[in-house]
């Protein structure tokens, strides 16, 4: 078997979970940045959106992070998986990708759609990336830092 659903569950889990503790501070930010305490409760989420949007580097810098995430998932999976690196690496971003696909059809995800769909490919092919560094180091093109 070519896929090692061992290393593909780890590895998406480790891109979901990265990804949420580092996009926290840019929460955290723009929630600051929101008058909380006066913006009805059900209009918070909206509310922090709208401030994330307005600032480009912002909204940019979690997006990179994300995608970040996404390799570092692919590279945990192609680790466990030890066979078909970028195979096992891209296929780890299913449960980031699942998790948009939800948000998407929910109505959760405010994103334009060019940028939905940008993502949507975007996340595996940074896996595979985070696969291929990992095949690379085993086979010793790259040197460890």
């Amino acid at each position: 078997m070519r896929v090692s659903i061992k290393g593909v569950l780890i590895g998406g889990i480790v891109d979901v979970v990265t990804s949420g503790v580092l996009g926290l501070p840019f929460a955290i930010y723009a929630m600051s940045r929101v008058d909380v305490p006066n913006t009805p409760s059900s209009q918070v989420s909206k509310a922090v959106t709208t401030f994330v949007y307005a600032h480009p580097a912002l909204h940019a810098g979690e997006l990179l992070v994300g995608l970040i995430c996404s390799v570092l998932g692919g590279l945990v999976a192609a680790w466990l998986a030890k066979r078909d690196e970028v195979l096992n690496g891209g296929l780890s971003s299913f449960l980031c990708v699942t998790l948009g696909i939800y948000a998407v059809t929910t109505g959760r995800d405010s994103n334009p759609h060019w940028l939905q769909l940008l993502l949507f490919c975007a996340s595996p092919l940074a896996g595979a990336l985070g696969g291929d560094l990992m095949r690379r180091l085993r086979k010793g093109h790259l040197q460890p830092v």
